[in-house]
């Protein structure tokens, strides 16, 4: 079994839909730094899920998606891999090991138990969609992939333009989930923890580690791990199974306070529908009520609107008495006046005090007409107002009235008219099943006694025709039998005379071949003997081999680990990238006497890695080339804008004791790295010893010529100093290799050397083993292909004899039968055209 096929479509750094085809013989991917081949290997841990996006370099899943397509703006972007496996030589094997088709040791006859599978948080993405489908074919996600000779993985990775995101697993093009997958990769052996694949850094981490840990991957390529999981795993489960007991009570508790509370609700529930049944009743009787009430009030005004008109009237009828004592009265008014001028003044007053007296009343009965008038006005609005209250009572009560009598009328017609369709259905299916009832019983009396006067001629008839027909079928049969019998009789008797020559023929043979087995079988012993002594020199140099090298990793890890540290490696990355403007490393850039070498490289520490460039756009263009090609990270410091903090020199006749100079004025560089020595060293002052720097402690930041390390804060830096060939010094970056890496290389050259010739000695024996093998197998192949075919032989004149006997007996029943069978025959044909 192995991985036939890897597509890409839109994974990381692949953009479009990319196959990799791993043929068989696969065993490298090359090519320059940023070309994507560490990007196959996440993309077999993505769409197998072994591993969380931590452990594919991103920091979630939706940067595992091309950026050029989620810079489009599109709503949804999605990415996928496809991981083809080729089982056939997997189903082979199988084949071979159960050729009758018993069960692999994996199924045993007791029933399997699958456990839900604990993940890990960090395995757990937010939006991880897994969907649950049950299928009954043999295309189930679930089923035996054995049963298969491609098995396809995919994963797809849908991301939104609001940055949500859907993951989903297919096996075959069916979706599954995350736990189904690995239960059918745990078939395959590949498990999520294990060694199936070795990332960066494994090897070097694998060097480093302690027995304990070692112990632990011996444990879990030998298969002990997935028990110590499982047992833990259960104890897990047992513990959560606790939990959830203790949950569920407390939530049955819930639960049952919820259902009083409930029931009290129902109760409450009903009393409300009780009462709003009742509402309802009591509303339609208030209608009924208030209908009645308005019309009481539409009497009372129509009694009032009658009123109301006969006062009027009377009102009308004073209103005309009174216009006519006015007319009267002005009409003496006008004779008074003529009578005035005609008298003197005496009677004139007098009939001044007359004439106010009449204007008087006059004038009272001018106001009692206007407040008639007044009031014949309010009146006639009232008149009005209630005529149109009436108007619109009136309009209520028939609308009201309107309203019931059609719902009464529409309700009634309805179900009159459903009445009568009923009865008429009724009517008309009653009468079909008269009509239907009555055919039935004249066409099964018809029928009976038809069939009645059939059966009673068949029973005579049939039973003689059908003995005839058997008769005759039989006959010829056993003629065919005999004739048939006789023919073998004759062939096998023939038959068994041939093989009874061959036979002594082969029995003459068998002996030779015999010698021949026992020559090839002490030819391939000595060989194997030679192929043995061969291989085990062959494992104990690979061991031996295996452990320089491991030794020689280690050594070239813990250089690799010190040059990135010291930003060697980063500059590699950028020369590579071709990136102008790099001055080089601080130690590169500065010159020290050796006398004042250590205490300055002390007082350095990491600054003396940092990376020195022209200016900040080519730190920021570093930057960006640092993550692009993942080369790790450094400090750059641009001439262009590093400033160091100020500060005021000691003046020479105040200097204490001890004191040799500033760290910054001990250094030998050009003009324009002295603003970056500053910076690297700042205010720090280098002091002869240790006792004369005490005395100043607190003050400056000092360091002594022999190495220790006082801070202004009060910590004290101090001790042995060890001589590792990979420190960086100032003027010298590239740390030498060591002898004893020298000397492992030399040792590994001349071990490739010595398993050269004794794998070739091995490839000449394992030729011989081969070729005297194939031969003894040949020779035994043939030895038993004699042996079958004598004892074939003598099987098959045992057999002959024995078919012998039986057709000759089979033959003696068959000519009695065949005899009386023909006497019966010619009996039924003498007397059937009679009966017929």
């Amino acid at each position: 079994m192995y991985i036939k096929r890897v597509e890409l479509t839109h994974f990381k750094s692949f953009g479009g839909t990319t196959q990799v085809p791993l043929l068989p013989g696969f065993t490298v991917v090359s090519g320059p730094n940023g070309s994507g081949k560490s990007n196959i290997l996440d993309a077999l841990l993505f769409a197998l899920g072994l591993s969380s996006s931590k452990g594919m370099r991103a920091e979630r899943l939706p940067d595992l998606v091309n950026q050029n397509q989620t810079s489009r703006g599109k709503s949804t972007v999605e990415a996928s891999v496809t991981v083809t496996f080729d089982l056939g030589e997997a189903i082979d094997s199988q084949d071979q090991d159960n050729p009758n088709g018993a069960e692999s040791p994996d199924q045993g006859d007791e029933p399997q138990e699958t456990e839900p599978q604990d993940i890990e948080p960090q395995d757990i993405e937010p939006q991880d969609i897994e969907p649950q489908e049950s299928t009954n074919g043999a295309s189930h996600p679930a089923s035996p992939p054995e049963l298969l000779r491609e098995w396809t993985v995919t994963r797809k990775l849908r991301v939104t333009q609001q940055g949500t995101y859907t993951s989903n697993y297919f096996i075959n093009d069916l979706s599954c989930t995350l736990t189904e997958l690995h239960e059918q990769l745990h078939k395959l052996r590949i498990y999520p923890e294990g060694y199936n694949v070795v990332l960066q850094g494994d090897v070097t981490s694998i060097i480093s580690m302690n027995p304990r840990e070692r112990r632990e991957i011996i444990d879990e390529l030998a298969g002990v791990g997935a028990f110590d999981r499982k047992i833990h795993q259960a104890k897990d489960k047992l513990d959560a199974v606790k939990e959830r007991e203790e949950k569920f009570r407390i939530v049955e508790k819930e639960l049952i306070t919820q259902r009083d509370r409930l029931a009290q609700d129902r109760l409450k529930a009903e009393k409300y529908q009780r009462l709003k049944l009742e509402l309802q009743a009591k509303t339609q009787w208030e209608a009924v009520l208030l209908w009645r009430a308005q019309e009481q009030q539409v009497q009372q005004m129509q009694a009032q609107i009658e009123g109301g008109d006969r006062t009027h009237a009377e009102l009308n009828t004073q209103l005309i008495a009174l216009n006519q004592v006015i007319q009267a009265a002005i009409a003496e008014l006008e004779l008074l006046n003529a009578k005035v001028k005609a008298l003197g003044e005496d009677e004139l007053l007098a009939f001044q005090s007359t004439l106010a007296t009449r204007e008087a009343e006059l004038r009272q009965v001018q106001r009692q007409e206007q407040d008639l008038a007044t009031a014949q006005a309010e009146i006639a609005v009232a008149i009005d107002r209630t005529q149109r209250e009436i108007q619109e009572q009136l309009q209520q009560v028939e609308r009201l009235s309107k309203e019931s009598q059609s719902v009464e009328t529409q309700d009634l017609a309805r179900l009159r008219s459903d009445r009568d369709q009923a009865k008429q259905s009724l009517d008309r299916q009653r009468e079909s099943a008269t009509a239907i009832a009555a055919a039935s019983d004249a066409w099964v009396q018809e029928q009976a006694a038809v069939r009645h006067r059939m059966e009673t001629l068949l029973q005579a008839l049939e039973p003689q025709r059908t003995e005839q027909a058997r008769l005759q079928e039989r006959v010829e049969q056993l003629r065919q039998k005999i004739q048939e019998q006789n023919e073998g009789v004759q062939a096998i008797a023939q038959e068994v005379t041939t093989k009874q020559g061959q036979y002594t023929h082969i029995v003459g043979t068998l002996s030779a071949s015999l010698q021949q087995v026992d020559s090839c079988q002490k030819s391939l012993t000595s060989a194997e003997q030679e192929l043995q002594i061969q291989q085990e020199t062959q494992t104990r140099l690979i061991q031996e081999q295996r452990d320089k090298q491991r030794q020689l990793d280690k050594l070239e890890a813990q250089a690799q680990a010190i040059q990135e540290t010291q930003g060697t490696g980063v500059i590699e990355v950028l020369q590579r990238a071709k990136l102008s403007g790099i001055c080089g490393l601080v130690a590169q850039l500065g010159r020290v006497e050796p006398q004042y070498q250590l205490a300055l490289e002390i007082a350095a520490g990491a600054r003396l890695s940092y990376l020195v460039v022209e200016d900040d756009r080519v730190a920021a263009a570093g930057i960006q080339t640092l993550k692009q090609q993942r080369g790790g990270r450094a400090t750059f410091l641009p001439l262009n804008k590093i400033r160091a903090s100020h500060f005021t020199p000691i003046p020479l006749w105040n200097r204490p004791d001890g004191f040799v100079d500033y760290a910054v004025n001990l250094i030998e560089c050009d003009d324009r790295y002295q603003e970056v020595f500053s910076y690297v060293f700042a205010n720090t002052v280098v002091f002869s010893s240790l006792q004369a720097a005490r005395k100043e402690m607190g003050q400056y930041r000092i360091i002594t010529l022999d190495g220790e390390l006082l801070e202004t804060s009060g910590a004290m830096t101090g001790g042995s100093i060890s001589t590792r060939s990979g420190t960086l010094h100032f003027g010298t970056v590239e740390p030498g290799e060591s002898s004893e890496a020298i000397a492992l290389r030399d040792r590994l050259h001349e071990l490739d050397r010595i398993l050269t010739r004794c794998q070739q000695a091995i490839a000449d024996a394992l030729v011989s083993v081969k070729t005297r093998s194939h031969s003894l197998i040949e020779a035994r192949q043939q030895h038993r292909e004699v042996q079958m075919s004598a004892e074939q032989i003598q099987q098959q004149i045992v057999s002959f004899t024995a078919q012998e006997g039986q057709l000759r007996t089979q033959l003696s029943q068959n000519m009695q039968e065949f005899s009386t069978a023909q006497q019966r025959l010619q009996s039924l044909e003498q007397d059937l055209p009679q009966r017929e």
